[in-house]
């Protein structure tokens, strides 16, 4: 089967303008320029913005006439409990991040890539809310999967990643160091943040259904046991080049989407390292669900499968501040029109997912609206994640004191 590797082109659709997240241009001496590049996306921090949100022209307006970003959001310093209002073109990123040096015509290359993807994510997340009267949201497989990695991605290029995420030393990596160290031996890759870059580039280069289907290879050749054992057990054979993939294939086929929307009067918060955060237990399982915070009234929370409602109730002892919200998993609509799939092993299944056939599927998610103390408990999880030298944005002061308040009671 011919692979479809690059993912460059950006729908029409998704030039919205609500995005406009990187000022891209193609000019070599841009290309090579410093640039402060976030981690959280400007489309994103906007939905938190005090004061009227302004259209792409008007911040361009007021930019040109003043020379001041005209966009600004609240910002907690818990290192210094100082709180105050930045701009959101100076908050939650960190200068030169993606900055691949190895790239010699582009070192930017990789911001760029990341601004096509959170052009899609916007179109898509604005489109969210706008379902939310409706009380559901309905999703083609394709776009879904290009919300899936996103939000993946949103987890991969945290603040706290780039420099641990493969450190051959770090205690949570002894297992896969072997296969660190060759694989940077092979590739001419010196350090960490390197390694780290050149699987992100994997990561944006690659669509959703290539990256499963990588993982479904490899998958194929280990099996799923053999696999298990390498992380557990073993270590990662050196020769393997796409061994991230399993990574991104176990949160695709771990979790089910569902969308959260905030009680009425209430908020989420967001934090820095908020994107992906884990909470819940089982027996031998951690992380029930991941979190992801997009606006102050919607959370994207991966839920795990073993949470479906069939087979929650056979777990054993389950430890988490958010059992009692129940979502319900997406309906899916076959692009044959036929009610349910035949039988199909493991490996068919598979397959199935990422033909072109089955892009056409499609997802109708039933929105879970929160209650208030369900509300504040989520806040509550990002708030009992938080470090010392962390941050957090809201949108509403009365609303973040309604969340501290809860949050120092439980």
């Amino acid at each position: 089967m011919p692979r479809r590797r690059k993912n460059t082109q950006v729908p029409k659709q998704a030039q919205s303008e609500v995005s406009g997240d990187a000022h891209i241009a193609n000019d070599s001496s841009r290309a090579h320029r410093d640039q402060y590049q976030h981690f959280i996306p400007r489309f994103i921090l906007r939905r938190f913005q005090v004061g009227p949100v302004k259209s792409r022209g008007e911040r361009q307006k007021e930019f040109r006439l003043t020379g001041v970003d005209p966009e600004y959001v609240h910002y907690y310093d818990i290192a210094t409990g100082s709180l105050d209002v930045r701009s959101l073109g100076k908050v939650y990123g960190v200068p030169n991040y993606y900055q691949d040096v190895r790239n010699t015509e582009n070192i930017n290359e990789l911001e760029e890539k990341l601004a096509d993807l959170e052009r899609e994510a916007a179109s898509i997340i604005t489109d969210m809310h706008k379902a939310l009267p409706e009380g559901t949201f309905t999703l083609k497989r394709k776009t879904l999967g290009v919300l899936r990695k996103f939000l993946f991605i949103m987890h991969y290029r945290g603040e706290t990643c780039s420099g641990n995420y493969f450190r051959a030393d770090h205690p949570d990596n002894a297992r896969g160091q072997p296969w660190i160290e060759s694989f940077m031996k092979a590739k001419g890759i010196h350090s960490a943040v390197e390694k780290w870059l050149y699987v992100l580039r994997y990561y944006l280069d690659t669509s959703h259904s290539d990256i499963i289907r990588d993982a479904a290879e490899l998958i194929e050749k280990y099996g799923e046991e053999g696999l298990q054992k390498m992380m557990t057990e073993s270590h990662i054979p050196p020769d393997i080049e796409h061994y991230p993939a399993v990574t991104y294939q176990g949160h695709a086929d771990g979790y089910f989407l569902s969308i959260w929307e905030a009680a009425e009067g209430e908020e989420f918060i967001l934090t820095h390292n908020g994107f992906g955060l884990w909470e819940g237990l089982a027996i031998a399982f951690r992380g029930l669900h991941r979190i992801f915070v997009v606006s102050p009234r919607i959370a994207i929370v991966l839920r795990s499968v073993l949470l479906r409602p069939e087979l929650k109730d056979h777990l054993g002892p389950l430890r988490s501040s958010l059992l009692d919200v129940n979502p319900i998993p997406a309906t899916q609509h076959y692009a044959s029109g036929e009610d349910n799939l035949p039988n199909l092993s493991v490996t068919s299944l598979r397959q199935y997912r990422i033909s072109q056939e089955a892009s056409n599927d499609s997802f109708v998610f039933k929105i879970t609206k929160l209650s208030r103390p369900q509300t504040l408990a989520l806040n509550s999880v990002a708030l009992l994640n938080v470090t010392q030298t962390g941050s957090l944005t809201f949108l509403s002061r009365e609303n973040m004191l309604h969340t501290a308040q809860a949050f120092r009671r439980s």
